[in-house]
């Protein structure tokens, strides 16, 4: 399959999932999804009301979905409700994830955080995207975004083992997609964001100092780069870690 051409940006009809949908960096990629003509099904363990009030407040169709995305029949739950909505999906958007523990010694981890976060940072981005790839394969065309952290690009800033071997494993799984969808066309990229304010960092000493460009990061700096993967401005762009930090990572 060759490539279509590069286009400006136009989400018009398509219709995009995203976990982790409820707040922070998910919440923030739902709506610029919204504003740019996406309808959007909202994947999260958490209730997202918020985020679906305002989609609707932009005129586009959206539908919240609870779903665990360490679960297999919970995301395969997820995906078959979407699709009975919206009859296709060309989006998705692995966003969900946690943090865990950064503050112990090495030898304090144990094997329940370990699996806990593999479970949930990297696995469900597997399940997820294993759920939604014979949508995109049988029409032929659809874009999948991971995101990822600048943890998984040096080791962390201040995050855990358990954290940081996640997010390296999520670029990995980017690279090894990318390649077997190029002649399906699917898209598969990934975002590796720095420091960015919300919940998940609250309590972490995550400073602005520790930034090039001034500041730590906001949701929207992700969200419209999550935009630019999910559009058909990106259309000669896959198997890429999109770093967005500030300039704490030049490479």
């Amino acid at each position: 399959m060759i490539a279509p051409v590069s286009g400006p940006i136009d989400l018009t009809g398509r219709v995009a999932i995203v976990t982790g949908a409820s707040r922070g960096i998910g919440r923030a990629i739902c709506l610029a999804l919204a504003r740019e003509g996406a309808n959007v099904g909202l994947c999260d363990i958490l209730p997202s009301p918020e985020t679906a009030k305002k989609i609707r407040s932009m005129e586009q169709e959206v539908l919240e979905v609870q779903c665990d995305i360490r679960r297999k029949a919970s995301i395969l739950s997820a995906v078959n409700q979407i699709v009975d909505s919206f009859g296709r999906i060309d989006i998705l958007v692995n966003n969900a994830g946690i943090l865990g523990d950064s503050s112990k010694q090495f030898e304090e981890y144990s094997e329940d955080e370990w699996d806990l976060l593999l479970q949930t940072n990297l696995r469900g981005v597997f399940l997820m995207t294993q759920a939604v790839w014979p949508y995109l394969k049988k029409q032929g065309s659809g874009k999948v975004i991971c995101v990822g952290s600048i943890a998984g690009r040096i080791g962390g800033l201040l995050a855990g083992p358990h954290y940081c071997a996640s997010k390296g494993g999520i670029h990995a799984f980017v690279k090894w997609a990318a390649k077997k969808g190029a002649t399906l066309g699917i898209y598969v990229n990934g975002i590796a964001p720095g420091p960015i304010k919300t919940p998940m960092i609250t309590n972490e000493p995550y400073k602005d100092t520790m930034v090039p460009l001034g500041r730590l990061g906001e949701p929207e700096d992700i969200a419209e780069v999550a935009v630019f993967l999910a559009s058909q401005a990106s259309n000669f762009i896959t198997g890429n870690i999109i770093d967005v930090n500030g300039g704490i990572l030049m490479v």
